[in-house]
């Protein structure tokens, strides 16, 4: 799982530092990017939770306090991961020679994840709200 953030960080990276430059701080929008993502993730393994009748939450309302502690904490430690010390350069180093028949094989593996995950989160959100009604 950590490859995939890993190349998600680095191609996010890579398309702002193309588009808008190093005025734009890439590493940083690249970081955000991924945390949300991991954010989603987490979200939609609670709808899933949800639509298996496992109840992750005491009361029948989102802990606000809790999930802004887990956003700050993915923030965190994806900024250890990738930015503390200049640690996105090594990355940035390693993928940059990836050969351009796996770059098109890897574009379609993260676009899948990307709209998957955004999908498979709002409809399961969608379906408990029905369940709810």
């Amino acid at each position: 799982m950590m490859k995939i953030y890993r190349y998600l960080y680095y191609r996010l990276y890579s398309w702002n530092l193309k588009t808008w430059g190093e005025k734009d701080i890439p590493q940083w929008n690249a970081l955000f990017g991924v945390s949300f993502m991991m954010f989603l993730n987490l979200g939609l393994l609670g709808l899933l939770l949800q639509l298996l009748g496992v109840n992750i939450f005491l009361r029948n309302e989102l802990p606000k306090k809790e999930l802004v502690i887990i956003m700050i904490s993915f923030f965190v430690l994806n900024y250890f991961l990738f930015v503390h010390k200049g640690n996105y350069k090594s990355i940035v180093k390693e993928l940059k020679k990836e050969p351009p028949e796996k770059r098109r094989a890897n574009t379609i593996l993260i676009w899948l994840y990307v709209i998957l995950s955004f999908a498979l989160f709002v409809l399961s959100a969608v379906f408990i709200k029905k369940l709810n009604g």
